[in-house]
């Protein structure tokens, strides 16, 4: 079962450990995504931000930033990462709503966005399969990404 957890002093350090692929580890930019390191690290600095760990039963594989950005002034969900060694087994599927519907909770928003970079395929077919759509917009970033929006009330 997928759960979101707060990520503390007791797990914060193995969420840290968690990349994308497995030539990605210790990196602060993985090819498509921030680092969790990274993540947590803007986070602290910028109070708009809810980091979460995602886990199976209780173990860690994934992490999700999320919250209001500026930038696009709307609720975006900014980091979605499920470690390399449990991708294609559905539980980014599964944390993707389940972040959905905390952001619904807990914002009350009516419309998520969601970025990524463009050569990001496996992203891209996530987020289209749950709904997003392409908004026609790019936001400028260390590379550009293309910004995707669902509806959810």
């Amino acid at each position: 079962m997928i759960t979101l957890k707060e990520v503390n002093k007791q797990n914060w350090l193995e969420i840290v450990r968690l990349c994308s692929a497995e030539d990605q580890k210790n990196r602060v930019f993985e090819k498509t995504i921030a680092s969790n390191c990274l993540s947590l690290a803007q986070a602290s600095m910028e109070e708009n931000w809810t980091v979460k760990a995602i886990y199976q039963n209780d173990i860690p594989i994934g992490f999700t930033m999320y919250g209001y950005s500026d930038e696009l002034s709307g609720y975006e969900i900014c980091r979605m990462m499920i470690d390399y060694k449990f991708q294609g087994k559905g539980f980014g599927r599964q944390a993707l709503n389940l972040v959905i519907k905390e952001m619904v909770n807990q914002f009350k928003c009516d419309e998520i966005f969601i970025t990524f970079v463009p050569q990001n395929e496996k992203a891209k077919q996530l987020y289209v399969s749950a709904g997003f759509k392409d908004t026609g917009k790019v936001v400028k970033a260390l590379e550009d990404e293309l910004i995707y929006s669902i509806r959810v009330l």
